[in-house]
């Protein structure tokens, strides 16, 4: 698809996300959803007002009725579409640097466009097909404070209150408007570091990933902490650390959400994005459940088509009965419940619980045009390297040959930014960095020979 990555529409303001297309996208929704209630709402960025403005007038000129929510959380917004709309619109672009911008599209339950349903929208909007309301038709736009209903949700499904105390980083981001009420009120003592929004993302880098949030280890052991989260400039993604400063590995937060949900079912599929490791397999294969794997972005295709009882990417969790979107405010208070329950702190529940495998991850930089080439070249010379090893062969979201010894290794294009993934994951370090030296060797390779073909 040309305007649809993995995670939504996202790209350089005025390059790729301009007013112009937000406003044939309200449009395209308008017609799509055929002129009834749409919920809006917009992240932190600079951008992101005059983006909503645009979207709204589009929705508006097909005769839908719009439901402002305002400046909100990802997830928050997921929830006020199921309970106020036919459909929802966040304009956002999550983690990206602040000069990018986005929109993601959900349908009246709470779950994201279906790649399906974003291929009908681009067709709407390069067609121009669109719903046009009479005069008389056109309706209104709401103004709705949804954030005290849906932190009332919350902490009803979470139904646990606690005295941990939690340092909590925000990023600057939408979260900062939630995320310190709702641990307050479960009754944790919380500290918080970049909890003003500001679209210029002065404290930090929005993305969670462990390279920008490194800092907060260390002040983790300063203040005293049983726990640190952190979240993105949406508030969808979630990283950790525990009370000792150190930071919990993406799979293993996975891992531990896992096992819980499908011991307290007594089995039931997990499903996982191709990214994730063994660790998962790991703990859920013995607590009788079944792993799936799935292209990066689908969690809610994987709920739906599997009957998961739980989904997740990394720093992406989905609990399913909760709602069907990600969430990293029902990940906060569900871990604050489980480390109380354990009797323990969240290091020892980690070391009793969840087995140790060794990854490495990191992007080497490709432009769009150029992937596909790259990323062709790479596939054939890895294949050839690693003939001899190749256990199963994976190709969603990129490529993953998994090996014999339990080692692997991923490949894959990211949708929304001009990078290639390259991750490597073994039960030694030593054999991780064996594994990672040639694969990332062979991409920047494959990438600099795509790059002078093209």
């Amino acid at each position: 698809m040309k305007l649809f990555g993995t995670a939504g529409i996202r790209g350089t303001l005025w390059e790729k996300v301009t007013p112009e297309l937000a406003m044939n996208l309200g449009k395209a929704v308008g017609t799509y959803i055929n002129g009834k209630t749409v919920a809006v709402a917009r992240d932190g960025r600079t951008s992101s007002v005059m983006l909503q403005s645009a979207l709204i007038s589009g929705l508006l000129s097909t005769g839908t009725e719009v439901l402002d929510f305002g400046l909100i959380p990802t997830p928050t917004l997921a929830w006020g579409t199921r309970e106020h709309g036919d459909g929802g619109v966040m304009i956002t672009a999550s983690h990206n640097p602040p000069t990018d911008n986005g929109i993601k599209v959900f349908n009246g339950d709470g779950t994201e466009f279906y790649v399906e349903q974003e291929g009908e929208l681009e067709e709407l909007v390069f067609s121009g097909n669109f719903r046009k309301a009479t005069w008389s038709e056109i309706k209104t736009v709401k103004a709705i404070d949804v954030i005290d209903d849906y932190v009332g949700a919350v902490l009803e499904f979470v139904n646990h209150e606690t005295e941990l105390k939690v340092l909590y980083d925000g990023a600057n981001g939408a979260g900062s408007v939630l995320a310190p009420y709702l641990l307050r009120e479960m009754g944790a003592k919380v500290m918080s570091v970049n909890a003003h929004v500001d679209g210029h993302f002065p404290g930090r880098k929005p993305e969670p990933r462990y390279g920008n949030i490194a800092y907060l280890g260390e002040l983790a052991r300063e203040l005293g902490v049983d726990l640190v989260i952190a979240q993105d400039g949406d508030a969808d993604r979630i990283a950790v650390f525990d009370e000792k400063g150190q930071y919990v590995n993406e799979d293993t937060l996975i891992a531990l959400f896992a096992k819980l949900y499908v011991e307290e079912h007594g089995g039931g599929t997990v499903v996982v994005s191709i990214d994730t490791g063994s660790r998962i397999d790991h703990v859920v294969e013995n607590a009788g459940g079944r792993v799936v794997r799935i292209p990066l972005g689908q969690p809610h295709d994987g709920i739906k088509r599997y009957g998961a009882i739980f989904a997740a990417e990394p720093w992406k969790l989905v609990h399913p009965r909760f709602g069907p979107w990600i969430d990293s405010f029902v990940t906060m208070g569900l871990l604050l419940k489980l480390i109380d329950e354990r009797g323990k702190p969240l290091s020892q529940i980690i070391r009793e619980e969840i087995p140790t495998y060794y990854l490495t991850k990191k992007n080497v930089k490709c432009p769009d045009e150029h992937k596909r080439e790259a990323m062709e070249r790479a596939y054939n010379a890895l294949g050839e390297a690693l003939r001899s090893e190749v256990k199963e062969v994976l190709t969603i979201s990129g490529f993953r040959f998994n090996l014999r010894d339990g080692s692997w290794v991923l490949v894959r294009p990211s949708g929304t930014e001009p990078k290639i993934r390259v991750v490597a994951e073994a039960p030694s370090e030593k054999r991780r960095d064996e594994l990672f030296e040639l694969a990332y060797g062979t991409v920047r390779r494959a990438t600099e020979e795509a790059m002078r073909k093209g």
